[in-house]
């Protein structure tokens, strides 16, 4: 070195070592998964109010708790919707809110607010919402099977193994499923208590008084490890509490007299019809599920859990065993090996070109050490940012191997070349552009972001890193193992005979390369015109016609919009001037898709009409499943029938089979089981290629109107006008109106009473008496009490025996009593089926109902008619509501265009860097040159190996924008230090000059990149994510050679000054 070091290259080396092992110690700490975890920061709050409508849940529950919950700090918006029996609140939080923080008062709002809820609500359940289903699945299942009844089993289930599992960190949920709880069914006759003078309240009021249990609130206690918890306060009648005995319980009729219960009612303990079903390979059994936290590392949690069940095991009562049905893990240590494999691979490449290259031993073991170091210490840096280990982290990692070894080629051959570290500024250069383009990730849309912001933030982190290493540790370890520059080799054997010495074959190269450009140069249009047309200009995008009344409009369209330009000339222009953006655009890019490498999973689903029962769905689903078990390949299939019109299964294959063609051929072979069975609509989708549907059911239609009001039937009357206005164009048909957009006619309906409120009125009757004396002819499940048995709470139900016979016939014509008379329900109302919202909808408070329609005729049209419907309706809709179009569509959307831009965002970021740099303005713009050359290299692979334009393939175009302008950055540095020491040597001959002095280095950190994506593109199949990335980075990477080749000094070096060098020459040659 030319000037020592004020520390020493040992305490340097030493420093570096300490930090280090420091990493290879939090190595442990990082979470490891599959997946990158994509949970957003909002809660969602989930309960259920059985036998009551949408509306009454929104009224009496939804309302209620979400004036409460909008309390909670950091709501940034608030989403609720109410079902038939069910509803959910979802609260979407600033980006700095804690969730923990917002989660634990949510639970505390919703502990207060219970109480206030009408019985029939379940406890609300809050969780974390993450807008990946795959995300949150659980992680492991365990099964519970025993002689014992599935209530029995599910109870111990939960009381001791439940508890067990608790304890262990980094769960983040554990649902036990499979038993229904019991009940107490009440099944009375309404004419019977209508002879005695008894209603069905008096039969509520007398079980109620005998068995309350009034919630009193929660109380905080401490456990015997002084660790906080919480217990519910009840009050409990003196009734006994071990059975229900109906003889015991007296009833008052209308006359005073007291009639026992057992004559009124006929009891039945039995467990309570299921709302959904949930099975494993068919079975009923008692199912344990375990959620991981979004930050745990899965593959120590499964240790963790297998060791606490197997110590369970020898404690279960006989009769009593818990199985393994599912572990994703197993999937994922396969997953992770097989990168840690090809990660292993890349690195031992890489080593190998540089020891064949250089063919020093010293220079091997420096790349080597400078490798492990650099990872060693990133690993801080993922830890204290949160990274995860995963698909995207390692993808990030295995890139940025060969990008480290860039940096430390360049710095350790200027190192052994020069003495000194003024390499470092185009080092940081080169790294800084890498950053900034990986940096537009961060920009991009949430779909791609959430993906790709793990990969970003790895490579970013490992290069900031890099250069630290090459600024101190490298040049330390060049000094401590003495490296130097290798001498030339010397010529022997067979190498005597070569009749060219390999210094002529570089003087021989600098005279063709000086004649080549030299050439270029004087018709620079050749190669720039074909460089352009190669890449291709966007006329395919030129639009047919311009839908305005102008002049120039008019003038537009009669060249453009007419057949014989369509069919004969534009097909020739886009074909001859596309170049290869055409053919990536339309042969590679429409029809891609998004992918992610996860277990290979086989889903079938089933949709059945309104009006089908749940038995008649879990029926049609067991002939699926009896077919499933017949085949050895599947490990597992998982059944959910949320309810009696949607179904599910989810099948899971053998590890051997599941890379097999075995899942093609299932998906066929029950493709033709769904069309056998028929029953309803089956799909079958997965395997990510075209799925299979027979669902008959139509588009609900694809423009859209939201309207946002804080009183929903006049919302409702607003929605109506819409509707109105909309049907006078004669070419809309149809007009829906939902609480949400769907993209399917929902046949949903349901029966309305049309009051004759003028003979009501003269019968002297209030609309709600007449509901009263059909309330106990139709009644069912109406609670009427609860008593705890065992430690369980089992509900008292009522039930009419009518409920069970009577249909719609018998509710408008059997004659009931009402004020001391008999009437039929037809002479009071019209009862008629129509169709009806099954949601209400609300967002921030406010009512949202949904219009959609169809519009027979050109998009552009339909657009102006809703513009102008949407703008009529806000000029004359009250304060407080507004009506908003939404934007829909097929495919690719505008918005996931957008992201397409934000490469000239990355341009400008690459020329500000290399702008300060050079101290130029034009060299920066020879540097950006590079990179749309660079894509030409991509849309070929990708066109002429028919790949899937995935996240990998995304990644790739960012990468390239950052490292293929490092070769133009480190040339041109070298040439502009030439030209500052020798300012009289012509500028051609300088920028050879740099060409040879950077060509090695060059060579090697382009090749070893190229080098470092190969064993990601060996295998059977094309893997999602790596191979579009190491296919489309390679391809990038060799066409950006040529750029860097032809079109650097092309537009570095000045033709005049070319000139000038030549006509010295040809002056030197006279003389």
């Amino acid at each position: 070195m030319s000037k020592k070091n004020s520390i020493s290259s040992f305490t340097v080396i030493v420093a570096f070592l300490s930090i280090a092992m420091m990493g290879i110690a939090l190595i442990p700490m990082l979470p490891v998964k599959l997946a990158p975890s994509r949970t957003l920061p909002s809660l969602t709050v989930y309960f259920s109010m059985p036998g009551n409508s949408a509306r009454i849940v929104e009224m009496e529950a939804t309302s209620k708790l979400e004036a409460m919950l909008a309390r909670i700090n950091g709501v940034k918006n608030i989403y609720s919707t109410s079902g038939n029996g069910w509803g959910n609140i979802t609260l979407e939080l600033d980006k700095h809110t804690p969730v923990d923080a917002a989660r634990f008062e949510a639970s505390t709002i919703v502990r207060q607010t219970w109480n206030d809820l009408p019985r029939e609500v379940s406890y609300p359940y809050i969780s974390v919402r993450s807008p990946d289903e795959n995300a949150s699945r659980p992680f492991m299942t365990f099964t519970v099977n025993s002689a014992a009844t599935p209530i029995v089993i599910q109870r111990y289930t939960e009381n001791t193994i439940k508890q067990r599992l608790s304890d262990i960190a980094g769960l983040y949920k554990i649902d036990v499923r499979g038993a229904t709880p019991l009940e107490w069914q009440l099944t009375y006759d309404a004419d019977r208590l209508q002879a005695l003078g008894i209603t069905v309240n008096d039969i509520r009021q007398a079980v109620s008084m005998y068995h309350s249990t009034d919630f009193l609130g929660m109380a905080e206690t401490e456990s015997g490890n002084d660790t906080p918890s919480w217990m519910r306060l009840m009050l409990v009648s003196g009734g006994d509490t071990n059975a229900f005995d109906a003889s015991a319980i007296t009833v008052k009729n209308r006359d005073g007299a007291l009639i026992r219960l057992d004559q009124l009612v006929k009891v039945v303990h039995t467990e309570q019809a299921p709302n959904s079903h949930y099975r494993i390979n068919g079975l009923n059994s008692i199912y344990l599920s375990l959620t991981a936290e979004e930050t745990a590392n899965q593959l120590r949690l499964s240790r963790q859990v297998h060791e606490t069940i197997d110590e369970l095991r020898r404690t279960l009562p006989p009769g009593y065993e818990i199985h393994n049905s599912y572990d994703a893990t197993e999937y994922i240590h396969t997953e992770l090996n097989k990168i840690y494999l090809r990660s292993g691979l890349t690195v031992l490449i890489l080593l190998l070109f540089v020891l064949l290259i250089t063919r020093n031993p010293r220079y091997l073991f420096l790349i080597a050490v400078t490798l492990a170091i650099n990872l060693a210490v990133a690993v801080i840096f993922y830890y204290l940012f949160g990274l995860e280990i995963q698909l995207y982290s390692l993808a990030g990692i295995t890139i940025s191997l060969s990008l480290i070894i860039d940096n430390t080629i360049i710095m350790t051959d200027h190192l052994v070349h020069r003495q000194n570290r003024n390499a470092f500024m185009p080092i940081l250069a080169a790294t800084m552009t890498t950053v900034g383009a990986l940096s537009i990730i961060f920009f991009l849309d949430e779909k791609i972001r959430l993906n790709l912001q793990d990969f970003a933030a790895v490579v970013m982190i490992n290069l900031s890193v890099s250069l630290a290493v090459a600024l101190f540790f490298v040049p330390a370890m060049v000094e401590k193992i003495k490296l130097k520059k290798r001498r030339p080799m010397k010529r022997r054997g067979w190498l005597r005979r070569l009749p060219i010495r390999p210094r002529r074959l570089t003087v021989y190269f600098n005279r063709f390369y000086g004649g080549m450009i030299r050439i270029l140069s004087r018709y620079k249009w050749i190669p720039f015109t074909a460089i352009v047309l190669l890449f291709g200009l966007p006329v395919f995008l030129i639009p047919d016609k311009i839908e305005k009344e102008t002049g120039f409009a008019e003038r537009y369209n009669r060249i453009f919009d007419n057949s014989t330009y369509k069919e004969k000339v534009k097909p020739v222009v886009n074909k001859a001037l596309g170049g290869t953006l055409r053919l990536f655009s339309e042969k590679v890019y429409q029809g891609s898709y998004f992918t992610r490498s996860e277990e290979v999973v086989l889903t079938i689903t089933a949709s059945m009409p309104n009006g089908t029962t749940l038995p008649q769905m879990n029926a049609l689903i067991e002939k699926m499943e009896r077919y499933l078990s017949g085949f050895a390949e599947i490990r597992q299939f998982q059944t959910d029938i949320p309810n009696a019109r949607r179904a599910s299964i989810r099948v899971f294959f053998n590890r051997e089979s599941e890379r097999s063609g075995f899942p093609y051929q299932l998906k066929s072979s029950v493709i033709t089981k769904a069309l056998e069975l028929g029953g309803g609509s089956w799909g079958v989708y997965g395997l990510q290629d075209q799925g299979f549907s027979n669902d008959v059911t139509e588009f609900a239609g694809s423009y859209r109107v939201k309207l946002y009001g804080y009183n929903y039937d006049e919302l409702t009357a607003w929605a109506d006008t819409l509707k109105n206005r909309l049907l006078t164009y004669r070419r809309i048909k149809e007009v829906l109106i939902n609480s949400n957009f769907s993209w399917y006619k929902d046949d949903y309906r349901e029966f309305s009473f049309d009051l004759n409120r003028q003979r009501l009125a003269s019968e002297g009757f209030m609309p709600g008496e007449l509901f009263a004396s059909l309330q106990p002819v139709f009644a069912k499940d109406v609670w009427a009490g609860s008593l705890v048995i065992d430690g369980e709470r089992e509900d008292i139900k009522l039930a009419s025996r009518q409920s069970k016979d009577y249909d719609i016939w018998a509710l408008q014509y059997i004659a009931h009593n009402l004020g001391n008379r008999m009437y039929r329900l037809d002479e009071l109302a019209d009862i008629s089926k129509g169709q009806a919202p099954q949601e209400v909808g609300k967002e921030n408070q406010q009512y949202r109902l949904a219009v959609q329609f169809d519009y027979i005729g050109a998009n552009t049209q339909a657009g102006r008619v809703l513009d102008r419907e949407v703008e009529a309706l806000n000029k004359i809709l009250p304060m407080g509501y507004t009506a908003e179009k939404e934007e829909s569509g097929w495919g690719w959307g505008k918005k996931e265009n957008k992201q397409y831009w934000l490469i000239g965002l990355l341009i400008v970021i690459i020329f500000f860097t290399t702008t300060v740099l050079f101290n130029s303005i034009k060299q920066p713009l020879a540097v950006i040159f590079v990179i749309p050359v660079s894509f030409i290299g991509v849309f070929l692979t990708f066109y002429g190996f028919k790949l899937n334009f995935d996240q990998g393939g995304f990644a790739s175009f960012i990468l390239l924008s950052g490292i293929t302008v490092n070769a133009s950055i480190y040339i041109l540095n070298d040439f502009n230090r030439i030209r500052k020491v020798c300012p009289k040597m012509a500028p051609l001959r300088a920028y050879i000059k740099a060409w040879n002095s950077k060509i090695i280095p060059i060579f090697l950190t382009v090749v070893s990149t190229m080098l470092g994506f190969i064993p990601f593109m060996v295998g059977t199949t094309r893997e999602a994510f790596w191979f579009p990335l190491a296919a489309g980075t390679i391809g990038g990477l060799a066409m950006s050679i040529v750029g860097i080749w032809v079109f650097l000094p092309l537009m570095v070096v000045r033709r005049d000054k070319i000139k000038k060098l030549k006509k010295i020459r040809v002056t030197k040659s006279k003389k």
